[in-house]
């Protein structure tokens, strides 16, 4: 059974990392100026976009518990705006793609927890 948990705890780390990655390319997607409202600064955007996404980066990679716990808060925030331009975008694909993507993160990263830690992994 640990080598099952094992590699199930792969599996989820690896669609959590991919999911980051994609997310982190949404964002930049969505920031273009040609997304954006008139006048709006395309830096500015970005800058407020990314910097929770790339905080917990150096975590993520390393494997740390706590990195991906402080993820799923965070892409909660991700979550509800994606929701949100959806209902106000009478559903444009590219805010279903982006709400798909934080709740396959969230699960991934719930799940990669939860099965690192019954291999005795500490947070």
């Amino acid at each position: 059974m640990p080598s099952n948990t094992n590699t199930k705890s792969i599996i989820a780390r690896k669609i959590t990392l991919t999911c980051y990655v994609l997310l982190i390319l949404m964002m930049i997607i969505t920031s273009l100026p040609s997304m954006l409202p008139e006048g709006a600064s395309p830096w500015v955007a970005l800058t407020i976009k990314l910097f929770p996404l790339l905080i917990i980066m150096p975590g993520l990679l390393l494997g740390h518990l706590r990195a991906f716990i402080w993820l799923c808060f965070i892409v909660l925030f991700y979550f509800t705006q994606s929701v949100v331009e959806t209902f106000l975008s009478k559903g444009a694909n590219i805010d279903y793609f982006i709400t798909f993507l934080t709740v396959t993160q969230f699960l991934s990263a719930m799940f990669y927890i939860k099965w690192a830690r019954s291999l005795g992994r500490g947070i």
